[in-house]
């Protein structure tokens, strides 16, 4: 064995609300592995959420290694800079060793990655098979530059090798390797049934791997795992990792039919994500029968206007339609909206506001649009001029405004025409601030964090709350200076167009009282 597999992460990602979210598993790592015992191969894995002393982790690792040491990254843009540095550091101890950066960000700037010229192989989409075939040559000692999805250096030059995208059936993959993540504080109340997503949406980094291909695991195979998951490690509820479940209704129907014969429908529940056009108020019942509970929706935008702009595929009134449904069998909904999207006003960004309101969302995340490698809307900022890359890629980051210090502001990577980052970032603080400043909600948050998407936890046990109440008392100071700067810089130095009586409605339920109804007409 001489392959480790390193999940780049910053610790401090979610920043002042980190120790409130669950600590994810690295799914593509967790991916990999499967596929490498599969083949009786046994690497080692390392998550940076979790070590803190990674470089002394290696080294002890290596001990038992034979050479050429292998170190595979898998890398997203916010973890950039992190992968960088570790293999920077990796390459100067262990020169002779060979360094792999894999995953969506590496996938979509192969050239950039190996400009850095202690990173010797890039993989292209996704890296089951290249990664085994790839092991093989280099522990041969084979040559290994006819595989396909590989970019390298040759000759002073970068070689591309043909990217595939003619991809393995799920079900010829192993299940995943939940024992090896378990007993290290890892939320394993998930399960992957689908890779891919066949629509357009021009800000989703997602497809960079996969194209606009979809494929799904048979039903037996999903329902084996969460039959696992619930004997084996007591879970009981089930976020499903699909970027689109609802894609291929006949398969969904297959699903829940063989839940309901393992009986699991009344011992579990499920949470999923979706889009508003695929679903119907039938598909939603049936759901809701075998035991799926709480549905995300990725509405975006109030904009009819915007929703073409970014090729979302669907409408607002289609959206509307989905949660009402939703929300009238006892979904509990989530959803997120978009800010400083092409072509976006602030009064855009208030009708979302007044949309969530309106439809009585159980949860709402605001977020910033970021231009991530390899979409289009990368594209679009780029050739604006507007695209703001910090450092290593530091500042993209979707929900900056909201978890960032007060003190210490991440500029936005990017801000379409006619906007001011100022401006955005009060309306997603007022937009954050005006939906959550509700007993009701917050209350709900609080005590039962296994409902919506895993965005907040304060402890399902007394003692894990007690333990949380010194961050909960720092996050409670800091969101209340985001208050106070937010009231000064809109209400009294009025450098937003939000006004007195829309602040007031915050507290006083005047907006549910005296606002208009959202009319979806009006687009």
């Amino acid at each position: 064995m001489n392959l480790i597999l390193i999940n780049s992460s910053p610790k401090d990602a979610l920043k002042i609300f980190q120790p409130f979210l669950p600590i994810f598993v690295p799914i593509g790592v967790g991916c990999l592995l499967a596929v490498a015992e599969k083949q009786g191969i046994k690497p080692r894995y390392i998550d940076e959420q979790l070590e803190d002393n990674v470089l002394d982790l290696i080294a002890e690792h290596v001990k038992e290694m034979e050479k050429p040491y292998i170190f595979g990254f898998s890398t997203f843009t916010i973890a950039f800079k992190n992968a960088i540095s570790l293999s920077k550091e990796l390459k100067r101890r262990y020169p002779d060793s060979v360094i792999l950066f894999g995953s969506i960000h590496p996938t979509a700037m192969p050239e950039e990655v190996l400009s850095y010229e202690h990173v010797d192989i890039v993989f292209r989409g996704e890296g089951e098979k290249s990664l085994i075939e790839l092991y093989k040559c280099i522990k041969e000692g084979k040559d290994f530059t006819h595989l396909e999805n590989i970019s390298y250096r040759k000759g002073g030059k970068i070689i591309h090798n043909n990217r595939s995208y003619s991809f393995d059936d799920l079900d010829s993959y192993p299940p995943f390797p939940y024992h090896l993540f378990d007993k290290k504080g890892y939320d394993l109340g998930f399960v992957i049934g689908s890779r891919g997503c066949p629509y357009g949406c021009i800000f989703c980094s997602n497809r960079v791997t996969t194209g606009r291909k979809y494929r799904f695991r048979s039903a037996e195979s999903i329902v084996n795992e969460l039959d696992i998951l619930y004997h084996k490690y007591d879970r009981r509820a089930i976020l499903f990792l699909d970027d689109n479940l609802l894609v291929n209704e006949k398969r969904i129907y297959t699903l829940m039919d063989e839940i309901k014969r393992k009986g699991l429908d009344k011992k579990m529940s499920f949470n999923f994500q979706a889009r508003g056009d695929n679903v119907n108020y039938k598909l939603l019942k049936d759901l809701y029968g075998a035991g799926f509970r709480s549905v995300f929706f990725g509405i975006e935008t109030a904009s009819d206007r915007i929703m073409k702009i970014i090729k979302k595929g669907e409408t607002v009134a289609e959206c509307v339609e989905a949660v009402r449904m939703a929300k009238e069998i006892g979904f509990h909904v989530s959803a997120t909206f978009i800010y400083a999207l092409p072509g976006e006003t602030h009064q855009d960004r208030m009708d979302c506001v007044r949309l969530s309101r309106e439809l009585k969302l159980d949860m709402v995340r605001y977020n910033n649009s970021t231009p991530y490698p390899g979409t289009e809307l990368y594209e679009i900022a780029k050739r604006e001029g507007r695209l703001n890359i910090q450092g290593l890629y530091e500042n993209f980051n979707s929900v900056s405004t909201f978890i960032e210090n007060p003190f210490k502001r991440i500029p936005f990577s990017y801000v379409p025409p006619d906007n001011t980052e100022d401006e955005i970032r009060r309306d997603l603080l007022f937009s954050y601030f005006s939906f959550y400043l509700d007993a009701s909600r917050l209350k709900n948050i609080l005590a039962r964090p296994d409902q919506g998407v895993g965005w907040f936890n304060a402890g399902e046990k007394m003692l894990d709350m007690i333990k949380k109440l010194p961050p909960l008392a720092i996050l409670a100071f800091f969101l209340f200076i985001k208050f106070c700067q937010l009231f000064y810089y809109s209400v009294i130095k009025k450098k937003t167009a939000i006004s007195f009586r829309y602040f007031l409605a915050t507290f006083e339920g005047l907006w549910k009282d005296h606002s208009p109804k959202y009319d979806i007409s009006k687009e």
